[in-house]
């Protein structure tokens, strides 16, 4: 019992951190997107690819790993992991941040195909030492089911980007000067320092240090054992994601479009389309967060029966959240492109992609299961072959059919990214569920409940509560309203006690 409300309490607080982080982000990236406009944002974009890169060098796959080892540990033994993790982090990021610095012009024409990068790129090095300090302690804290100060760091590290940018695009509008990109990179090295100061604060005066060099070299050794094959297995995939993101403007352009409008393009997908789909996934990614080390001690302790109690909760959470918002993008995505971000093909795009949300929202939490289970090899394929499709479609797809081949790469490595995972839980996952709970009850309430907006629409044709933006908004909380009102009616909370959970099986740890 005392597993599964830490479990809750550390989701809420991510997920409440989350979502007031996405809808901060959100904002920011309206404000971009005007500051900017279409090409500027699509040089923005370009430099996170490289970033990605350097960040699973430095921090990712050791993040997981700490968070694994903590939670597997006594207590007295968490800080020798956070410790041991700093040092490989940062020795690795420093040298990573150096050559970035050096080579940056090199990277920005060779590789990106874009010179206006190389400045951003500069400023990137930054960010990265300063990254790997935040992963290694919400690493540490997740693992010790400590989920506020890891929510903390996300929110002030939003807010004190979004401020950055927004006090230096004052002062550059007052000055004369035009808005460019590397202000919102500069935005980006504030964000990252003001969240790593802030966890050195809290943990300085409570960590213990290590107790001698032997220890600290055997947890480097045992972090390392189970980093480099995350490691290796990420930097694997964030190569291959940035010569995806790299081949659509180069693509864009082999369909006839100028270097501008390929830029454009690719802004107004990757800066706008996707920040909508991207938001609900702020609920699911702290079930992720929070999945992992739970799952670890549940597979220490023997307990099958848990395993399987948080795949099927996982997969039907996912289900709920992601048929909604198919519901809500599939009817207003347009409006919301339009209105938002004044770009019709953004509303577009979001209508296209709709579909892919009952599958982008749990494969997330699939995954962290199977990293906590320890099966990371599989984790690595099935993202390969997905990004492989993605590569396949835009190579032969966007120079004939334009941006429509992006979209449909898109839903096809989506939708196999989720078969694959749903294969790879089958060995753990004995389902209590049938598939009226999983996809009937929701799609009969994304029905009805999409259904009665059109009937009220009808009785109210001339219904507006001000601006179009706040109409629109009241309308989408209307339908989800109604959708989760029509879930409890049929039933479905009956069935989220996760039982498993609470009757907790006491069994010799698995050696």
């Amino acid at each position: 019992m005392r597993q599964f409300s830490l479990f809750l309490k550390g989701t809420l607080i991510l997920t409440f951190a989350s979502l007031f982080s996405r809808f901060l982000g959100f904002l920011y990236k309206i404000f971009l997107a005007q500051a900017l406009g279409a090409e500027g944002m699509g040089i923005y974009q370009l430099i996170f690819p490289v970033f990605a890169v350097c960040h699973a060098l430095t921090a990712s796959g050791l993040e997981v790993a700490i968070a694994r080892f903590t939670a597997f540990h006594k207590k007295e033994e968490h800080a020798s992991f956070l410790y041991a993790g700093l040092f490989l982090s940062l020795s690795v990021s420093l040298v990573i941040a150096s050559i970035l610095w050096y080579q940056a012009d090199l990277i920005s024409i060779h590789i990106l195909h874009e010179a206006r990068c190389g400045a951003l790129l500069r400023i990137i090095a930054g960010v990265i030492p300063l990254s790997a300090v935040h992963c290694c302690f919400s690493g540490s804290y997740l693992g010790k089911k400590k989920a506020a100060i890891p929510a903390g760091a996300q929110i002030l590290e939003q807010t004190l980007r979004i401020g950055a940018v927004w006090l230096l695009c004052r002062i550059y509008t007052q000055q004369g000067h035009s808005i460019t990109p590397d202000l919102a990179v500069w935005g980006l090295l504030a964000g990252e320092a003001g969240s790593a100061l802030f966890m050195l604060s809290l943990s300085n005066s409570t960590l213990p240090r290590p107790r001698n060099t032997h220890t600290f070299l055997s947890r480097c050794r045992t972090l390392l054992g189970m980093a480099l094959p995350l490691t290796g297995t990420r930097l694997s995939l964030s190569l291959l994601q940035s010569a995806e993101a790299i081949l659509i403007p180069i693509s864009l352009r082999e369909s006839g479009l100028n270097s501008a409008e390929a830029l454009s393009l690719y802004g107004i997908l990757t800066g706008m389309s996707l920040s909508f789909l991207m938001f609900p996934n702020a609920v699911t990614s702290s079930i992720s967060a929070m999945l992992l080390p739970v799952i670890s001690e549940e597979q220490a302790q023997g307990n099958k029966k848990n395993i399987s109690t948080a795949i099927e909760y996982t997969i039907l959470f996912g289900l709920i959240i992601g048929i909604l918002f198919t519901g809500i993008f599939l009817r207003y995505g347009v409006s919301l492109g339009t209105i938002i971000f004044h770009e019709q093909l953004a509303g577009e795009f979001l209508a296209t992609l709709a579909w892919i949300c009952p599958f982008l929202y749990f494969t997330g939490n699939l995954n962290s299961i199977l990293h906590g289970l320890g099966n990371t090899k599989i984790t690595f394929f099935n993202q390969l072959a997905a990004i492989v499709v993605r590569i396949v479609f835009i190579m032969l797809f966007v120079p004939t059919h334009g941006i429509q081949g992006v979209l449909w790469g898109l839903l096809a490595s989506q939708f196999l990214l989720c078969l694959l995972g749903i294969r790879a839980i089958s060995t753990h996952f004995a389902p209590t569920l049938g598939l009226d709970t999983f996809i009937l009850k929701p799609l009969s309430a994304l029905l009805l409940s999409s259904g009665g907006m059109e009937l009220f629409k009808r009785f109210l044709p001339t219904f507006r509560l001000g601006t179009e933006l706040l109409t629109l908004t009241v309308n989408i909380c209307i339908m989800a309203a109604a959708y989760f009102l029509l879930l409890f009616i049929f039933g479905i909370h009956k069935l989220i006690h996760l039982p498993g959970l609470k009757n907790k099986q006491h069994k010799r740890p698995i050696r």
